[in-house]
């Protein structure tokens, strides 16, 4: 990814690796909840109520940065090389630990050895059961594919924001009438991809414009304040309807209030965006963030064989009230991370190509694409 001296794609670097903290925290959290603590249940709805939206919109932004149209062949290759490998490559590793470690694995028995078939027809129809956090990957997937298909058409801002608004209506609309994944009907979460496509377009739209680059320092100051403000005013007031959850969840396409979902979403980007600009010279935020695929998968890691007992023991051990489990949670987030940035290096160093960077070399094999 090439960097231009005013750092604004550094700047989504960052804002990329603070929305992968939330995605651990929030994921600590959730085991919290679980046990049925009502303080840990209001920090998951506000983290939920915009988390993943972030990474919608920073897709697009990235996307709208670059001018060029990759031909078909290479758009395949290079999805295939740099979103398809990985999301199988982890898939298959968390699969290999779960034989030997037992772990949290909600929806699936892998006490059984049809459970492992389960997982793994779940996993080829875009739903990563061996390893959760990747179901973003699977989306991204068909919302990359949807634009290259249909993005050649998206040519003015007017255009952008009208198909923007009639994904979203109309995505939402679908949505609430059917509930694809309850009834195993969602195939790399289709289903979802028009109203999650409309907030990829806004981040297209802000990376045409290059919104980044003309936010100064106190720009960026009021921008982050403000927005923080309406987040925290306006998480709980969406109240539904949901499913299972009382909170935003995306993979279950649980939106909630058809206007204070995307309102607190688009606020939550913008406050996370503007942390992102004021820290794009944090080396090891950009760091982080340029390895989200790798964090990500890490993430999956805790999801699935750490946080569960660890938020037992730590509920028992530390009081439940917010302030302490928001410190509790901080802590496993830092070092759950800490622990991550040196597989993050091996990988990095053995096998960049199978983690998400398919046109580096790595110390097995070359590059996966070339050019």
């Amino acid at each position: 990814m090439i960097r231009n001296g005013e750092g604004r794609l550094d700047a989504v670097d960052a804002a990329r690796a603070l929305g992968l903290g939330l995605v651990y925290y929030g994921h600590f959290v959730e085991q919290t909840m679980y046990l049925q603590n009502p303080a840990a249940a209001l920090q998951y709805k506000w983290i939920y109520s915009f988390h993943m939206i972030l990474f919608f919109v920073l897709s697009g932004l990235v996307r709208g940065a670059r001018p060029t149209v990759a031909p078909p062949r290479a758009f395949a290759a290079s999805t295939w090389a740099g979103r398809i490998v990985p999301y199988l490559f982890f898939s298959l590793v968390l699969a290999l630990i779960s034989l030997f470690l037992p772990g949290w694995f909600p929806i699936v028995d892998l006490t059984k050895p049809a459970g492992y078939l389960q997982a793994t027809v779940a996993t080829a129809m875009g739903f990563p059961l061996f390893c959760v956090p990747l179901w973003f990957v699977a989306c991204l997937v068909s919302v990359e594919c949807v634009h290259r298909l249909a993005g050649w058409a998206l040519d003015t801002p007017r255009r952008i924001l009208l198909a923007a608004a009639a994904c979203y209506i109309g995505g939402y609309a679908l949505n609430e009438r059917y509930f694809f994944f309850g009834q195993n009907m969602s195939f790399w979460l289709l289903h979802e991809v028009p109203v999650v496509y409309a907030f990829y377009l806004i981040g297209v739209l802000l990376g045409r414009a290059k919104v980044l680059d003309r936010v100064g320092p106190v720009t960026g100051v009021v921008i982050f304040l403000v927005s923080a403000a309406a987040v925290h005013l306006t998480f709980d007031l969406n109240q539904g309807p949901f499913r299972y959850l009382q909170a935003v969840i995306i993979l279950l396409s649980g939106h909630g209030h058809f206007l204070w979902f995307p309102f607190t979403a688009l606020a939550g980007t913008c406050m996370v965006l503007a942390l992102g600009k004021a820290l794009h010279r944090a080396s090891f935020l950009t760091f982080l963030g340029r390895n989200g695929m790798i964090l990500l998968a890490m993430n999956g890691v805790f999801y699935h064989f750490v946080n569960k007992p660890l938020a037992a023991w730590a509920l028992a051990a530390f009081p439940g009230d917010g302030g302490s489990i928001f410190l509790v949670s901080s802590v496993v987030t830092v070092c759950s991370i800490a622990a991550s940035v040196p597989v993050i290096h091996g990988l990095n160093r053995a096998i960049p190509q199978l983690v998400g960077k398919p046109r580096e070399p790595g110390l097995f094999f070359g590059p996966l694409v070339r050019g």
